[in-house]
């Protein structure tokens, strides 16, 4: 960070900020850069939920979630970071673009946090997730034009979940299942580190030295391995001999989805698929940008994962 920014306190609004992914994003603000950001406001739907208060403990301002009155309530938000659920339907998550274009936000991070969806081709199987994002980020941009730098980060699927049998990663018996081929790579990033990527984000882009060098799609990735490394990292760090791995064809998997016509309940499976389409390889990213050198903090990798558990 430097000298025109130092000395300055800005303020952070975090939508849907007691979730899955706003609960770790939030920490981040309040430990690790609350000496940057010194107001932080939690928006969820109840505030005297046990995360929130948790939240409100360790120094958040936490407030309903009125969508029609969020302009008002983020006048003066230098930051507004769109941590709501794909289940939210597209006109809010929307409107919460509109409220923060219209309150004057400097910067306004997109509800993406997942696979970079302009890569998805989910051609005569589409699914309503990828395709919604792509509209919201599409309308938010034309919303904010100059006004307001828009972010889309990338980060691929959280390191934390990505381990369990519904990705294709059966730990428990050592068997390994990827769609399409094992030595596939893909990204995987933590929690922690995707909240302390927002935060260094919005701190070059509010500093006018290095606010031009953040695009405005962005690809972060803690880890880039494939299920073949993955079982022999498992291998290594629990000492267990290499697991089975046992590769479903792609196609096949294609065509189920194309005949089940997108439900939402195949998603895994739709995850599955870019990661074995090669959309999910983030060899390409912008970890120096955001974290040059890992002088900022050391990245979650897989092997970090699996050694927690």
């Amino acid at each position: 960070m430097s000298s025109n920014t130092n000395n300055t306190k800005f303020s952070v609004a975090i939508i849907g900020g007691t979730g899955q992914l706003g609960e770790p994003v939030t920490s981040v603000f309040l430990t690790e850069h609350r000496a940057s950001f010194s107001a932080i406001r939690v928006f969820t739907r109840d505030p005297s939920a046990p995360k929130a208060q948790e939240l409100a403990k360790k120094g958040a301002e936490v407030l309903a979630l009125h969508i029609d009155s969020l302009a008002s309530a983020l006048v003066g938000t230098d930051v507004v970071v769109n941590l709501l659920a794909s289940s939210v339907p597209e006109e809010v998550r929307i409107k919460v673009s509109e409220a923060a274009v219209k309150a004057g936000a400097k910067v306004l991070f997109l509800g993406e946090f997942g696979l970079d969806h302009r890569l998805i081709d989910f051609s005569g199987y589409e699914h309503a997730e990828w395709a919604e994002k792509q509209k919201i980020a599409k309308a938010t941009r034309a919303i904010a034009q100059d006004k307001t730098k828009v972010i889309a980060l990338y980060t691929s699927a959280f390191v934390e979940i990505l381990l369990g049998p519904y990705l294709g990663f059966d730990l428990q018996n050592n068997v390994f299942t990827p769609f399409g081929p094992a030595t596939q790579k893909f990204a995987t990033t933590s929690k922690t580190d995707i909240g302390r990527a927002v935060a260094s984000l919005s701190l070059l882009v509010l500093d006018p030295e290095t606010s031009a060098s953040v695009p405005d799609d962005v690809r972060i990735a803690g880890s880039i391995v494939s299920f073949e490394d993955v079982r022999d990292i498992f291998a290594r760090v629990k000492g267990v001999p290499k697991g089975e791995i046992k590769s479903v064809d792609l196609e096949s998997v294609k065509g189920r989805l194309r005949a089940e016509k997108g439900k939402a309940e195949n998603m895994l499976d739709y995850i599955r698929v870019a990661l074995g389409e090669n959309w999910a390889d983030f060899s390409e990213n912008d970890n120096d940008l955001v974290n040059p050198g890992q002088k900022a903090w050391k990245w979650k990798t897989v092997e970090d994962q699996i050694r927690s558990l």
